[in-house]
């Protein structure tokens, strides 16, 4: 079987939008991840496909760019395709469109397997390799290479993982590590200025019941900002982040 390019239609709910109206970039890669369900399960290699085997699938990195945030009650489209295979990485890419194919954003990732039993990384399955990939247009840079650490903190909140925190996987979902990250930055950069591109990596695991610091800072370039989420039982890194903002 050969891989294909899935479109997926959503309707931005007030639920989903900031105090300006638009939608928050949370609920965009929300969208994001609903598109890359509905097109694995084309495939036979969704996550419940693989939760089947004792398997998973989970997000390592993603990088995301925004020219545009639609607005509450906007009608968009996600095109999401397989764009490569590297070794156990497998990256998908996205294109958001509004109307009149509008391209309101995009964003390259970066997916792991993971055994949900043993809670390790496994090497990617057969059933998985025999999907051949096809790109269903011209791949976008893989998200590589390592986010410059983070040295001058600058801000920093604590924030205890609770029950809605929680996802099919059994760990904070990757949406609310991506919210947290956010709102270590003060309201003041966030009211005034627009997130234009987030770089994230997703290090490790956390469970109900664990407590994350999140920590931001400047960097020696304007409007842009490194973070880190760590446990603060076990002092590891869980996240790191490259945020960009522009008016």
């Amino acid at each position: 079987m050969k891989s294909m390019t899935g479109q997926s239609a959503f309707t931005v709910r007030s639920t989903e939008t900031d105090q300006n109206g638009q939608a928050t970039l949370p609920a965009l890669v929300g969208y994001m991840q609903e598109a890359a369900w509905d097109n694995t399960a084309t495939m036979g290699i969704s996550m419940y496909e693989l939760l089947e085997r004792d398997l998973t699938w989970v997000l390592q990195r993603m990088r995301v760019e925004m020219f545009r945030y639609p607005r509450h009650r906007e009608k968009i489209v996600v095109e999401t395709w397989a764009s490569g295979r590297e070794r156990v990485f497998l990256h998908r890419d996205f294109r958001v469109y509004g109307a009149d194919r509008e391209l309101l954003g995009q964003a390259t990732s970066v997916w792991l397997v993971m055994d949900v039993v043993k809670r390790q990384l496994v090497s990617v399955p057969d059933f998985i390799t025999a999907v051949e990939v096809v790109p269903g247009q011209e791949p976008l840079p893989f998200a590589k290479g390592k986010l410059p650490q983070l040295e001058e903190v600058r801000y920093e909140q604590r924030m205890p993982v609770r029950w809605h925190d929680i996802d099919l996987n059994r760990h904070v979902t990757n949406t609310r590590y991506l919210q947290w990250v956010l709102e270590t930055l003060p309201p003041e950069i966030l009211e005034k200025q627009q997130l234009k591109e987030i770089d994230i990596i997703f290090n490790a695991e956390s469970a109900l019941g664990d407590k994350v610091i999140a920590t931001a800072g400047p960097t020696h370039e304007l409007d842009v900002f490194l973070h880190k989420l760590t446990s603060s039982e076990t002092g590891k890194e869980l996240v790191q982040a490259r945020t960009k903002f522009g008016s």
